[in-house]
């Protein structure tokens, strides 16, 4: 446990922090769960992006079943994206941001 003094201190290096690099403090105070979804979102990205050009290459090649299979993961994994991360909770980018 700090000490009143101490406690003090603490807050004015935040309030520094916080006033000289917005960003980073942010990204210092934002919680463990927010990144994992971020994490996760991305991965649904990458797996959707793999299994559609997988599909296409497959159509390509002939091979219609595996191709459509392909597909048809891609767009469950894209269903699943959407149903777990709605549009409404994404962040801003840093462009948005400021014109806001």
């Amino acid at each position: 446990m700090l000490s009143e003094p101490e406690q003090r201190v603490l807050h004015e290096i935040e309030r520094t922090i916080v006033a000289s690099d917005p960003g980073l403090a942010s990204l210092l105070t934002a919680s463990h769960g927010a990144r994992r979804r971020r994490g996760a979102r991305v991965a649904h990205d990458v797996v959707c992006v793999i299994a559609a050009l997988s599909g296409v290459l497959c159509l390509v090649l002939g091979q219609i079943p595996s191709g459509l299979a392909a597909l048809v993961f891609a767009a469950v994994v894209l269903e699943v994206r959407r149903a777990r991360f709605p549009s409404g909770s994404v962040r801003p980018t840093r462009a948005r941001r400021r014109r806001l």
